[in-house]
């Protein structure tokens, strides 16, 4: 009779043990999937980790640059690039050095802004839209009835929503 128990709580433990494995390689391949989307999302040609060259080339020099000073949260060199004629702000990296070949490490946009997301989604769209676009993506936590968290506020994109509509897309990490 004990062995029988025993067996039956071994057969448990190892059943639940098989079920969380596939349970936590689930959960990775969904998290890969949001990786990779962000990885490629863009706006506009925008895109994280775009170097000086190709911003100059989309937008021309900034309306105006700050300053470049040392963030002390991750030891890099930022600073922020405003254009607004067009709706953008870039806040670029140019990594632990000041002589750094500086990228993009954030983006917001906001009208007047036409620069639409590779799956559409512009300033000005109705909200439904955007949270059509990127259900299987969503950080359901941190999301709320003003704001849509695209992967999560690590690293992902944030659309605000006023009105029903887009207001504001941000791409970057919006915490630390």
């Amino acid at each position: 009779m004990r062995l029988v128990n025993t067996m039956k709580i071994l057969t448990i433990l190892v059943g639940t043990l098989v079920l969380n494995l596939f349970d936590a390689s689930n959960c990775r391949a969904d998290e890969t999937a949001t990786e990779a989307m962000l990885r490629t999302e863009s706006l506009g040609g925008l895109r994280l980790g775009l170097p000086e060259k190709g911003v100059l080339k989309l937008l021309g020099p900034p309306a105006k640059r700050g300053a470049l000073v040392f963030q002390e949260a991750d030891g890099n060199y930022v600073q922020d690039w405003h254009y607004p004629d067009k709706g953008i702000d870039l806040w670029m990296s140019a990594g632990e050095k000041k002589s750094g070949v500086k990228t993009i490490a954030a983006i917001t946009a906001s009208a007047p802004c036409t620069f639409a997301t590779k799956k559409g989604i512009k300033i000005g769209d109705a909200e439904s839209a955007a949270r059509r676009a990127y259900t299987e993506h969503v950080d359901r936590e941190m999301t709320d009835p003003g704001s849509l968290v695209v992967g999560s506020i690590y690293g992902g994109i944030i659309f605000n929503f006023t009105k029903g509509k887009v207001s504001s897309i941000f791409f970057g990490a919006a915490a630390e």
